[in-house]
């Protein structure tokens, strides 16, 4: 039975083929290759192929050990890959966690397909309701290919995790990245590569960071939420692609100001439909410009927002297909204690700080308006012109 196609709000919140308006690289949705497949034949090996945990999967009976291109569900066309496992009740070594590496390493077809590392890979997940919760993570292998994306990229170089912020265990192992809690509907797991976090898996030259510009999909790491959850766990997958992804640029200008703006950390939000899909820092220069880095193809309300100055929401901005510059704010000055509004409590604070220097037991950064260093009657005029100013929510 074929599932009609269903998209959520995207989580967590990305051959060489022809680009599309949006520039998208295909890499596989799977239609290709005969349902059922040989288990472990089609970019992915069977669970258990992994040195790193097939000690952890249960191999009997075989439907806990397969991966396979079916016609079950699919979000495109009428084939998707299903992977089933489940984890052995055995204890894991001491100091290592239940996981699941699903590697790509020399598959009969699609075997380690090659990633530009300056674009977002994207895929479909489907998750039975009876399947428990999980993270999955990016694995990549650092092997500097220059095969087309989605061809043969190689087997050597060091691999690292892309979006996990914690690693359970001390192998590295059991990285927690995306989680994934959605079930009986395809949602769109996005990793975008240039800005995602990246910790070291293994491999003499992994250390955390990418120093190559093309690799390999080498895996997908399946972490349990409940590292005690055994499963069985089913998991859909369909189209595989690489989105080509794009700067914003513009200038922010921090008024009523006389400090050094390059060190003032600038809180920007990109949203969508309302929806923070998400935040990054920017660092101004000293002209006040700033760029982020690697922003998905899509329309966004883009939030500016600094320590002691107002929000300011430029909405309807576009990327698609080139760098986007020129979105350029000025942020109105004297929002001391950071709640969007020029009002009395910011009179409070500065009262408070007033006549202050760093040092001083009562100094307060944020009261010090134009960045002299000093809180003084300049500031007090600065909050006083401002009054009653309300930031864009």
């Amino acid at each position: 039975m074929k599932i009609a196609r269903f998209l959520t709000t995207p989580l967590l919140l990305g051959v060489l083929a022809t680009a599309v308006a949006a520039q998208t690289f295909p890499i596989t949705n799977f239609e290709a290759y005969p349902a059922p497949s040989a288990s472990g034949a089609v970019m992915f090996r069977h669970p258990s192929f992994s040195g790193s945990t097939g000690l952890y999967i249960d191999t009997s009976p075989a439907p806990n050990n397969t991966s396979q291109v079916v016609t079950d569900v699919a979000f495109s066309g009428t084939k998707s890959l299903r992977v089933n496992w489940r984890f052995l009740s055995t204890d894991p070594p001491t100091g290592r966690s239940r996981w699941l590496r699903l590697t790509t390493f020399n598959a009969t077809d699609l075997p380690n397909p090659t990633l530009d590392f300056g674009h977002a890979l994207r895929f479909r997940i489907y998750v039975p309701s009876d399947t428990p919760d999980f993270y999955v993570t990016l694995g990549v292998r650092e092997t500097n290919s220059t095969a087309p994306i989605g061809g043969n990229g190689g087997t050597t170089g060091g691999i690292e995790f892309l979006g996990a912020t914690v690693v359970r265990g001390t192998g590295p192992d059991a990285p927690e990245g995306k989680l994934i809690t959605a079930k009986n509907q395809w949602v769109e797991v996005v990793f975008n590569i240039p800005v995602e976090p990246v910790r070291r898996f293994a491999g003499t030259t992994a250390n955390g960071i990418l120093e190559v510009s093309r690799g390999v999909l080498e895996q997908l790491a399946f972490t349990p939420l409940d590292p005690n959850t055994l499963g069985p766990y089913v998991v859909y997958l369909d189209d595989f692609e690489q989105v080509a992804v794009w700067s914003v640029s513009g200038n922010v200008v921090l008024k009523d100001f006389d400090g050094d703006v390059t060190q003032v950390p600038v809180t920007v939000e990109l949203r969508q439909g309302g929806n923070v899909v998400r935040t990054a820092i920017l660092s101004l220069d000293a002209n006040g410009n700033y760029t982020i880095p690697a922003v998905l193809p899509g329309t966004y309300d883009i939030a500016f927002k600094a320590s002691h100055w107002l929000r300011v929401v430029v909405s309807g901005v576009t990327v698609e297909g080139s760098n986007v510059t020129g979105v350029n704010v000025a942020l109105t000055n004297g929002d001391i204690d950071g709640d969007n509004e020029v009002t009395l409590l910011d009179f409070g604070a500065l009262v408070a700080a007033f006549g202050a220097m760093p040092g001083d037991a009562n100094w307060n950064a944020s009261a010090d308006l134009d960045g002299d260093m000093e809180v003084t009657l300049l500031d007090f005029g600065i909050l006083v012109q401002n009054f009653g100013a309300v930031g864009d929510e």
